[in-house]
């Protein structure tokens, strides 16, 4: 009701202030319309001043009842005339004049207005109205309001007293039903419907609403009566769980004070759980012999998971072994206690305890077979290195050949048992998992070519073609296990020879993958023998096992010599493969990884001789295969080879290279070849006077006697037996040629021997207590012309090592007063002081696991097993040598700047020729260090290299030996790909050039003068 009361007085009053408004606009317009009449009609008044006229115009305003006061101006603001409503009793002052227009002042209105005859204003009109019709036209207005107000309010509240009781009602008591249900939660309560309008629909949905919420409050009361039930239940089972499990629970809270345990907690430490629950643990477990059960139990509840075997105190004051689990009891990301797990291993302690003793007495069992089988090694490989030592001597002296086939069976025999003894040795080690792989610098090269070396005698006897092939990308200087990769070759061209009755057995060496420390090999062994059947492909790498039986008795062997290659393979990350079929032959693969020496030693022979760029060689050989070898031998010299396969075919290449003008200087031949031979051949070419100046070699897969006496005789330079190492074939080739870097020749046959021969001599202290075993080795080295003085003990080296200097020591381990290692113990210590370091090889009779290993431990360099094999003696013996020839090189070549007469022979004399290029050399020299000072600094390899190697080959034009070796050595630096001693190298090629172009420069003005 007040509402309304509100709502129609505020409509009345914006109705009255519009009509107010809207007066005052009619009133404004309706005074200028008067005013545009008396302007219009008083335009002539005004413009003659004639004021009468004027005043009679005005009066016309008399019929506005309204219009209070009127004047007409000149145009200058002069009064006219003026019209008051008063008449001549009225006191009216005309206002100055104003701009056109109305205004509302104090209950008047007044307008003032132009006069305008053509455009031009000539004067102003003012007239002025009261507003006493508008006061009265309001005042008539709201009395209207006000009775139309009174009667609606009347009428609203008749309507608001009848509607109330339709409406108000139902609403009220809607609201009491709800602060009923809100305020008891009663949700059965229900609002009573009236009718069907819209309050009665609103019912309904009240009604609805609580019957929903009646419901749901019903399910949510059941399900949480369910989950109660389910929680017990759980709580039930977790406490079944807890109480029926064999192992021992217990639950502390923050102060480690006891909550709660089970039945095997009770039994296992025998406290009932009404004497522990709520009390602290340490009560139970504080006994001071248990230290590590009380910090168990002292931990913070909040560490990590602990997990302990231990021993607990039980309530007799007994002792239980127990393997315990603690964890925290973490609630709401709080800990709260832990929980603790118990278990009884009193059972499976003394189970140990007696695996223990089981173990114990096994490793002493082993321990016993190993000492067994270490003793027995020894004692069997002690005269077996008297035989086959013997045998090696006398079989290098004069015999008649009933003597030499007697003592070639010997040899063979004896070889075949040691390979035996090797073969079970290694299976034992293989089986009891001892067998382990090092990792020492090693030559691949020579170590290959010495394998294959004493592979050739089997292939020699069987006539078959042996050869190897080492890819020009394969590097020598690795780390990895020679001696393991050696019994893996052996083992496979050993086979390959066996099974092969016809053609060749091949060793080839390529590069699988390589990174800056690691390179992967691929080996393969091919044969032309009778193939393995496919079926029976997998069981050869069995131990015992062979691809038919049948074998065994033709062939002989263990089959464990697959079975210990397989393994040494897979040791060293690698595995053995084979691809064959039946009367095709067979090739045995292996990839295996080896290291990169970081500073590979040098070789004694350049690899890439200057004098040999560009000449052409002819190679002549029946073998594709060994003719393939030679070819990539050669070209990775930079020669020019061409190859034949018959003599008849090289006869054909001498004469068109002789017609053509490009002629042979080198010639390498094959001994044994059908229909003409290499020797027939040889004298051939020598024969021929266009031919005979060729620098003729043989090679030879027989190596018979009387075959180099025939060379002497025919004019051939070289005799060398194959399979042939890239190292000794070039080391021949530039001494047949007259080129070696180092001192020339004489101008006899070159022979595998006689490269021996010509190296340093080696002076050897052997240590050895066996009198057979100092003679085999003494005439052994002795041959190949080193000197050799004899210690019988540890002690008596010591004194020689005192008295003389050596460049080698070959210990045996085993010896009275002081043994090998003893010995070599006492050698490097007293090396501290003096800062050398002499080698020291073991040559021992044992063979077993640990001993390789306790002999480089103990500071020595290398191991040869006995019985010694001359090939593996003389290998480690001219290893030492070559190290001498070095530093004797090294010394020669910083000793003599250069060497003029041998400049000038290689220019046939032409001193101006020479003084030219020393002119030159000059010149060019500081552009050239600057350029291997820039690569060094930048680490460019490739670049270091070519410009090692290009200052390497002009110093040795001119003879300049010590610049050409240090060159050299910066060289191959840069050719390993590891700096590291760049800079050393740098700085000694830097002396070297500033002697020499010191003793340059002097030789120049001594020229002049």
């Amino acid at each position: 009701m007040l509402t309304s009361g509100v709502a129609l007085l505020i409509a009345s009053a914006l109705f009255t202030l519009h009509d107010r408004q809207t007066f005052l606009r009619e009133k404004a317009q309706n005074l200028r319309v008067s005013a545009q009449m008396i302007g219009s009609n008083s335009t002539a008044a005004v413009s003659f001043g004639d004021a009468k006229s004027a005043e009679e115009i005005l009066a016309a305003l008399h019929a506005k009842k309204n219009v209070v006061n009127a004047c007409i101006y000149y145009k200058d603001g002069r009064v006219l005339s003026k019209y008051t409503r008063d008449g001549p009793l009225g006191n009216f002052s005309p206002p100055p004049v104003q701009r056109s227009g109305t205004a509302t002042v104090a209950q008047h209105m007044t307008l003032f207005q132009s006069i305008t005859l053509s455009g031009e204003s000539i004067g102003t009109i003012f007239i002025e109205s009261d507003l006493k019709d508008l006061r009265d036209r309001t005042t008539r207005f709201t009395e209207i309001a006000s009775l139309v107000l009174l009667a609606s309010l009347v009428v609203a509240f008749l309507l608001s007293s009848r509607l109330q009781h339709l409406i108000s009602g139902p609403i009220q008591e809607l609201a009491d039903t709800v602060t009923s249900v809100s305020t008891h939660g009663d949700f059965s309560l229900r609002a009573t419907k009236r009718g069907n309008d819209e309050i009665g629909l609103l019912f309904d949905q009240f009604n609805i609403m609580l019957d929903r919420i009646q419901q749901r409050d019903l399910a949510l009361q059941q399900a949480h009566d369910h989950l109660e039930t389910r929680v017990a239940e759980r709580t039930a089972y977790l406490n079944a769980l807890v109480e029926n499990s064999p192992l021992a629970i217990m639950v502390l809270d923050a102060e480690q004070r006891v909550q709660l345990c089970n039945t095997a907690f009770e039994k296992l430490f025998q406290y009932a759980r009404d004497e522990i629950v709520g009390k602290p643990v340490g009560v139970f477990f504080a006994d001071t012999d248990l230290a590590e059960a009380r910090g168990s139990t002292r931990s913070p509840v909040d560490q990590e998971p602990t997990h302990l075997v231990t021993r607990r105190q039980r309530k007799d004051g007994s002792f239980v072994d127990v393997e315990l689990h603690t964890v925290g009891t973490v609630v709401n990301r709080k800990t709260v206690g832990s929980l603790g797990i118990y278990q009884d291993i009193s059972v499976r302690k003394r189970a140990e305890e007696a695996a223990q003793q089981a173990k114990e007495a096994a490793e002493a069992s082993n321990r016993a077979k190993s000492e067994f089988l270490a003793n027995m090694s020894h004692e069997i490989r002690t005269p077996m290195n008297g035989i086959m030592g013997m045998t090696e001597l006398v079989l290098d002296t004069e015999l008649n050949a009933e003597q030499r086939e007697y003592l070639n069976l010997a040899r063979t025999s004896a070889d075949s048992l040691l390979s035996l003894i090797n073969d079970i040795l290694d299976y034992s080690k293989i089986e009891a998992g001892k067998l382990e792989i090092d990792a020492i610098d090693f030559n691949l090269g020579d170590g290959l070519g010495d394998t294959m070396k004493t592979l050739g005698f089997r292939a020699q006897q069987k006539g078959l073609g042996l050869a190897f092939e080492i890819g020009p990308d394969v590097p020598d200087a690795l780390v990895g296990d020679p001696g393991r990769l050696r019994q893996i070759v052996v083992n496979l061209v050993g086979n390959a020879i066996k099974f092969t009755e016809h053609g060749e057995v091949v060793l080839h060496v390529q590069t699988e993958s390589r990174t800056e420390q690691e390179i992967r090999l691929h080996f393969i062994v091919a044969d032309t023998g009778i193939g393995i059947p496919v079926e029976k492909q997998a069981t050869i790498f069995e131990a015992f096992n062979q691809a038919d039986g049948a074998m065994t008795r033709k062939y002989g062997g263990t089959g464990l010599g697959l079975t210990i290659s397989s393994r040494l393979v897979e040791l060293m990350g690698g595995k053995l493969s084979v691809e064959s079929s039946p009367g095709q032959g067979s090739r045995f693969h292996f990839i295996v990884s080896f290291g990169l020496q970081k500073s590979p030693a040098r070789i004694a022979v350049p690899r890439d001789p200057m004098t040999l760029r560009g000449m052409r060689a002819l190679v002549v050989d029946d073998n594709s295969t060994n003719r393939q070898i030679l070819t990539k031998m050669l070209d990775g010299w930079h020669l020019n080879p061409t190859a034949v396969d018959s003599a008849a075919k090289a006869i054909v290449a001498l004469r068109e290279g002789q017609g053509l003008g490009r002629i042979f200087p080198l010639i390498l031949l094959d001994a044994q070849m059908p229909e003409m031979d290499g020797f027939a051949l040889a004298e051939t070419i020598k024969r021929n006077p266009d031919w005979g100046a060729a620098t003729v070699m043989m090679l030879s897969s027989a190596g018979l006697r009387g075959d180099a006496a025939r060379c002497r005789e025919i004019g051939v330079a070289a005799y060398l037996t194959k399979p042939v190492r890239q190292a000794e074939l070039l080391d021949a080739i530039v001494t047949a040629l007259g080129t070696r870097p180092a001192k020339s020749l004489p101008s006899s046959l070159v022979t595998r021997h006689s490269l021996r021969e010509n190296r340093p001599q080696v002076r050897i202290l052997l240590v050895e207590d066996n009198a057979v075993n100092q003679l085999v080795a003494l005439r052994l080295l002795e041959k190949q012309g080193h000197a050799v003085t004899i210690a019988a003990s540890g002690k008596k080296a010591l004194e020689a090592l005192k008295k003389d200097s050596y460049d080698l020591v070959l210990m045996d381990i085993q010896m009275p007063e002081m043994n090998g290692w003893e010995a070599t113990r006492a050698i490097r210590e007293s090396e501290k002081a003096t800062g050398e370091h002499i080698p020291i090889v073991a040559m021992t009779a044992h063979a077993m696991k640990g001993d390789e290993e306790r002999c480089i431990a103990v500071g020595m360099d290398d191991y040869l097993n006995k019985p010694i094999r001359l090939p593996e003696l003389l290998a480690v013996v001219d290893k030492i040598g070559h190290r001498k020839a070095v530093a004797k090189g090294m010394a020669v070549a910083s000793k003599g700047r250069f060497d003029l007469a041998a400049a000038l022979d290689q220019l046939e004399g032409d001193r101006e020729l020479f003084d030219e290029m020393t002119h030159l050399f000059i010149q060019e020299c500081p552009r050239a260090m600057e350029e291997i000072r820039r690569a060094i600094g930048t680490g460019d390899a490739k670049a270091l290299e070519r410009h090692a190697h290009s200052l390497k080959g002009s110093s040795a034009n001119l003879g300049a030996v010590g610049v050409s070796w240090a060159a050299d050595a910066l060289e191959k630096c840069a050719r390993s790909g590891n700096l590291e001693q760049a800079d050393d190298l740098f700085k000694s090629l830097e002396r070297d050039l500033e002697h020499l172009l010191s003793d340059l420069e002097a030789l120049g003005q001594r020229i002049v003068t």
